[in-house]
């Protein structure tokens, strides 16, 4: 059973090639390219049937399996269902050219004077966001004030409520 969670691991990006080829020794696999030709095979159909492009004789492909395995398949889809949602859903977004937010930093200055002024006493919040689209990183930075900050939260939160009202 832990071969189909792994597999969906695959799927959707938690461990890649060499690391599928290192834990073929502990699932009893002798060849390591079996292992890893099993877990992309096992990944391909569970990615087909999230893209409901199940075509006829995909089960087929998992032959393979141990009969006790084979009803395990759709169980575990569905206990992964919403990380697999959430994979995918991200690979296609990406796929379209627009930029996804990956991770962000921020942190907060206290700028007591500058040239301009001897005592220009303000708070600055900088902002990172680090970006991906296709394969290409981005780092956008803004440096705002508080009031900034504020209305900056505000738009991110109506996004987020727009969002939860759209599913």
């Amino acid at each position: 059973m832990e071969v189909l969670h792994l597999s969906i691991d695959f799927l959707i990006g938690n461990i890649n090639d060499q690391q599928a080829l290192r834990l073929s020794h502990k699932y009893g696999f002798q060849n390591p390219d079996d292992f890893l030709l099993a877990t992309r095979t096992i990944s391909k159909y569970y990615r087909n049937c999230f893209t409901d492009s199940v075509e006829a004789g995909a089960a087929d492909k998992l032959s393979f399996l141990s009969q006790e395995l084979r009803p395990l398949v759709p169980l575990v889809l569905a206990a992964r269902q919403d990380a697999v949602e959430y994979a995918l859903g991200r690979s296609e977004y990406l796929r379209s050219n627009m930029k996804c937010v990956v991770s962000f930093d921020w942190d907060t200055r206290l700028i007591l004077g500058d040239s301009s002024y001897r005592s220009n006493v303000r708070q600055v919040v900088t902002v990172k966001l680090h970006c991906r689209s296709n394969a290409k990183d981005e780092n956008l930075l803004f440096e705002m004030n508080l009031d900034q900050l504020k209305a900056f939260i505000e738009v991110l939160e109506k996004s987020l409520k727009s969002d939860k009202a759209i599913k």
